[in-house]
């Protein structure tokens, strides 16, 4: 409940594409504590993280395979039991590992022959998505997290079906008089209408008690002056 409860107040703070890398290092942080058991070594995390690659070997599919594909296998073999999979992939069943790398949702699917163990072993199939599908890293390494995290939906959908003033409201309830709610804002965002709301269900006037000041040269002073107005009043003020 404690982890949950402080996840959820940081990704907050976080930009949408930051709040995967945040909970990924939660995740890889329990991992390595053993918090949460999973079965994986040094090598394999770096090969996630960094993907190395070598172009020692020329790429033998370069019908459906992209470059970057081969050579990222060509180190992924150099870890234990993957020895034969650049092997697998290019002899023994190319067609068949071009079907699974067809997919729309290849990490939703058992890769061929007795590579369909990794079903088993979900941080090893991500070592191969990463090589062969990296546009599907993002949704695999969801997925990963969902089911290793205990109650990891609660995480992966943080708040997906809450709309903005829904999750202000929230911040809102953990908020005090004597604790500030920062406004993290990309282009064109304006949270305005959404505290506007919240001041009218709080039944206070947004006109008389809502005070929103552009922070331009020379507003120091009008902003302290109505910091202490509302500190003294019970206003808002919005900076």
């Amino acid at each position: 409940m404690i982890r949950i409860t402080i996840y959820q107040w940081v990704a907050r703070g976080l930009f949408e594409r930051h709040k995967q890398i945040f909970l990924s290092q939660l995740t890889f942080r329990l991992m390595q504590k053993k918090i949460v058991e999973v079965n994986y070594t040094a090598q394999q995390m770096l090969f996630l993280i960094n993907c190395p690659s070598t172009s020692a070997v020329p790429n033998p599919l370069k019908k459906w395979l992209p470059d970057k594909a081969w050579y990222s296998i060509g180190k992924l073999i150099e870890i234990e039991g993957f020895e034969q999979f650049a092997t697998n992939l290019s002899k023994d069943a190319p067609a068949r590992f071009q079907m699974w790398y067809n997919e729309l949702d290849p990490e939703d699917r058992a890769l061929p022959l007795e590579w369909r163990s990794l079903e088993a072993q979900p941080f090893l199939k991500l070592l191969v998505v990463r090589c062969m599908r990296p546009d599907r890293v993002t949704t695999a390494l969801n997925n990963f997290i969902r089911t290793t995290l205990p109650k990891g939906v609660d995480y992966t959908e943080c708040d997906s079906g809450i709309s903005s003033i829904g999750i202000l409201e929230l911040a809102f309830t953990d908020s005090s008089s004597t604790t500030p709610i920062f406004f993290i804002l990309s282009a064109g965002a304006n949270p305005v209408k959404d505290v506007e709301a919240i001041c009218i269900k709080e039944k206070m006037d947004p006109v008389k008690h809502l005070h929103t000041i552009a922070l331009g040269q020379g507003q120091d002073v009008v902003a302290n002056a109505k910091l202490d107005m509302a500190h003294k009043e019970g206003h808002w003020v919005m900076l």
